[in-house]
């Protein structure tokens, strides 16, 4: 009787684990592909989502953040999306990471400003802030790690 719960256990344990691989792919190409669309190289924005949330919608920041590019209510507001829903979650974490870009002119200027927002940025004579800068260079890592599998 503990032997089949032991497997059936197992079982269940594998399967949750492939529909969460399956889910988590499944975000990456939808981010692939609104990157696609909106002009925004992929590599970068699913550097961030990793970074953010791990390409979790249901993940939840300490400061109300949410999603998959832990949108804030209020940017989320300002942009007319809802951040709740995966898609305008998506497109709303490209979207304000485009801005920053067009803003700023460099990636790592626009992570920056992702992460600290833009008012921090142009405080730092629109160089990257120190608080920011490990996770400007996590996601610049992730961003030469997806360039070079091809994204």
């Amino acid at each position: 009787m503990i032997f089949r719960g032991f497997i059936s256990l197992a079982v269940f344990l594998s399967l949750a684990g492939s529909v969460f691989a399956s889910s988590t792919e499944d975000v990456k190409q939808n981010i692939i592909r609104q990157a696609k669309s909106m002009g925004v190289e992929p590599a970068i924005v699913l550097s961030i989502a990793k970074t953010e949330s791990g390409f979790n919608q249901a993940a939840r920041g300490a400061g109300g953040h949410i999603g998959v590019f832990q949108l804030s209510h209020a940017t989320a507001k300002h942009m007319g999306l809802n951040p709740y829903n995966l898609d305008e979650n998506i497109k709303g974490g490209i979207s304000y990471y485009k801005n920053m870009y067009n803003i700023f002119g460099s990636m790592e200027l626009a992570v920056a400003a992702y992460n600290a927002g833009p008012e921090a940025v142009r405080r730092n004579n629109n160089t990257i802030p120190s608080s920011t800068r490990p996770f400007v260079n996590r996601i610049m890592n992730d961003y030469r790690y997806y360039k070079n599998s091809g994204i």
